[in-house]
């Protein structure tokens, strides 16, 4: 099993219209699956923009059949989208080589994907199909995690230094002692990665606590009362 970091170019995924318009905005994904591209990144998180212009941009843009649902909260906006027939075609393409998003973000300069791959012949078969459509990418991580059934919840050292960091200098204190600006410059980073670092780190920890969780608490039935 292979866990994998790619930067893609927009036109290799979706939203590039949007992009070239909104050069500010910040996308984050959610509700990724393996095996279907009707739930796969149906679901946005759009932020550092203004919401009436996106919208008017992603009706737009012919990566998107449909916005199905919105609603916007304090600096962000969900989106539940329908991707176009080339999209989702282009989305299944990458999923025949069996291939599993487990992160994906975008901002002007591509798309950061977090892939897991079950062979290495699984990995090279992606990579051919981002090669043959003349897309740029940039491979950022590859490893082969020794313990590949809790790979989900293993910090790297970047990330456990920028948690460290972060709580040393009243980051996750109310209110904060010190802004994400800051805290990079204290790191020797850029605002970005320091918050892709923050946010794979939380990922990783939930991911723990919930495997944790579930192995550890007693399972219900439907009566309400608990299983032996």
């Amino acid at each position: 099993m292979l866990l994998a970091a790619f930067r893609i170019e927009l036109d290799a995924l979706a939203l590039a219209d949007t992009f070239a318009r909104l050069s500010d905005l910040q996308i984050e994904a959610q509700r990724i699956a393996a095996h279907s591209t009707k739930w796969t990144m149906p679901c946005i998180w759009a932020s550092n923009v203004d919401f009436d212009e996106l919208d008017t941009m992603l009706a737009d843009d012919p990566s998107v059949d449909e916005i199905v649902e919105t609603a916007e909260f304090s600096g962000e906006k969900f989106y539940q989208l329908e991707w176009s027939d080339e999209i989702e075609a282009r989305i299944n393409a990458y999923l025949d080589t069996e291939a599993s998003i487990l992160h994906a973000e975008a901002t002007a300069d591509g798309w950061r994907i977090r892939i897991r791959f079950g062979t290495r012949e699984q990995f090279d078969a992606f990579r051919a199909i981002l090669a043959k459509g003349d897309y740029e990418f940039t491979l950022l991580e590859l490893s082969q995690p020794d313990d590949p059934r809790h790979m989900g919840g293993k910090l790297t050292p970047a990330q456990r230094e920028a948690l460290r960091k972060a709580k040393e200098l009243g980051y996750y204190k109310v209110p904060r002692e010190i802004s994400t600006r800051e805290l990079a410059d204290e790191l020797g980073t850029s605002h970005q990665n320091l918050s892709e670092l923050l946010r794979r780190a939380t990922d990783n920890l939930i991911d723990a606590a919930v495997r944790t969780t579930a192995t550890t608490d007693p399972v219900r039935r439907t009566d309400g009362k608990e299983r032996p």
